[in-house]
């Protein structure tokens, strides 16, 4: 039958090793479950892309993929209200978000 495309979990979570530095802000987005390979990764603020897209190429497989993407986080977004999340888009037409993160910068 044809291939039966999931749903990728998506996940936004701080560098832990990056919690320990206080001196930046890395987000990283955990992407399981993936199926497609027409993939671009892009980080929001309060909602809002930021410009930069990761462009995700992944081997045609069978097999579900993992991949984590890395983001700093610019200074000028290191506002105490500002939420963080993360999404996958495939092609035009799907997309899938993760939680957000809450507040990350204390006021």
């Amino acid at each position: 039958g044809p291939a039966v495309s999931s749903t990728p979990t998506v996940l936004i979570r701080r560098s832990l090793p990056d919690l320990l530095d206080g001196d930046s802000a890395v987000l990283e987005c955990a992407i399981t479950q993936l199926s497609s390979s027409d993939l671009y990764v892009t980080f929001q603020a309060n909602g809002v892309d930021f410009p930069e897209k990761q462009y995700v190429d992944l081997p045609a497989s069978k097999d579900h993929h993992s991949l984590t993407r890395r983001f700093s986080i610019p200074t000028s977004h290191w506002k105490k209200d500002n939420t963080f999340t993360c999404k996958v888009n495939q092609g035009y037409s799907n997309s899938w978000a993760s939680n957000s993160t809450g507040t990350l910068f204390g006021g």
